[in-house]
């Protein structure tokens, strides 16, 4: 009996034993597992990335984390997929250029430069001036320009009589654009048709009581017309409802005082329009 209760005892604490064992094997594993996690951004390389633009000053973005403005020079990055965008510093108020989107699987030590068209806005006061650089045309004022280059030299705003006016490119502002303001050479025709007889009244008298009493019979037969052609309708209308055939008699006398006014109304407009422009 009492072999019979030792065995008993000594089984319990066997499973006890191993119980123990297992948990402790498992929490092993599993802190091993979050240690492994952890570890692994440390395991990654860092790389050393250079980012410029032309021009320069170009905010740069990985993803939608402000990095810097270019030239950003010896930026440490760790090894893996980035996308970088980098936004176009001279845009100005004239117009958005379209900014640039990099994507960058980094492996080593790598330089990246992102190269943005020029946008240059030229107006002039009078506008439709000649814009020249180095003899080439540009184009006429307004006007909007887009460039692979950087434009050098002087520029020379050109019109027919008023003075060439010379402006160096070295102090165009990309933020606002230019306007520039063109001086006369004095005593300008520009067109002698236009100012060729400017008054407004006619070179010879018009005969203002024929005028007015065309005008009176314009009016009244205009209104003879309505009156009758409303009233053909109106008869017509009732005609067709009821068959009375003395409606359509009245129509057809309306209908005609209709055409013998609107007949009238035209001559009265003709001679008004004769007497008017043509005398």
């Amino acid at each position: 009996m009492r072999s019979l209760i030792f065995i008993i005892i000594f089984f319990i604490f066997s499973n006890c034993y191993s119980q123990s064992d297992s948990a402790d094997v498992i929490t092993k594993e599993v802190n091993a597992e979050e240690l492994t996690a952890e570890e692994i951004s440390d395991s990654l390389r860092s790389f050393s990335v250079n980012l410029l633009s032309l021009p320069d000053n170009a905010e740069v973005y990985n993803d939608t984390v402000l990095i810097g403005a270019t030239p950003v020079l010896n930026y440490q990055m760790k090894e893996g997929n980035y996308t970088l965008k980098f936004i176009n510093p001279g845009s100005g108020k004239f117009w958005q250029n379209s900014n640039q989107i990099i994507n960058l699987n980094l492996k080593s030590d790598t330089t990246i430069s992102a190269a943005f068209r020029y946008f240059y806005y030229f107006d002039s006061d009078p506008f439709n001036a000649t814009v020249m650089s180095s003899d080439t045309l540009l184009g006429l004022t307004p006007l909007r320009l887009l460039t692979e280059y950087k434009i050098t030299g002087n520029l020379i705003f050109r019109k027919e009589n008023y003075h060439d006016l010379v402006f160096n490119i070295s102090d165009y502002d990309f933020g606002t654009g230019l306007k520039v303001n063109m001086k006369s050479k004095g005593n300008i025709r520009t067109n002698d048709e236009v100012y060729k007889d400017k008054g407004t009244q006619f070179n010879t008298s018009r005969n203002l009581p024929v005028i007015s009493g065309l005008g009176i019979a314009s009016i009244a037969a205009g209104f003879f017309t309505y009156n009758f052609k409303k009233k053909g309708n109106s008869a017509y209308d009732e005609y067709l409802f009821t068959g009375n055939q003395e409606k359509l008699d009245e129509s057809r006398e309306n209908d005609t005082y209709f055409v013998i006014s609107l007949i009238l109304m035209q001559a009265a407009l003709g001679g008004l329009i004769y007497f008017l422009f043509f005398d």
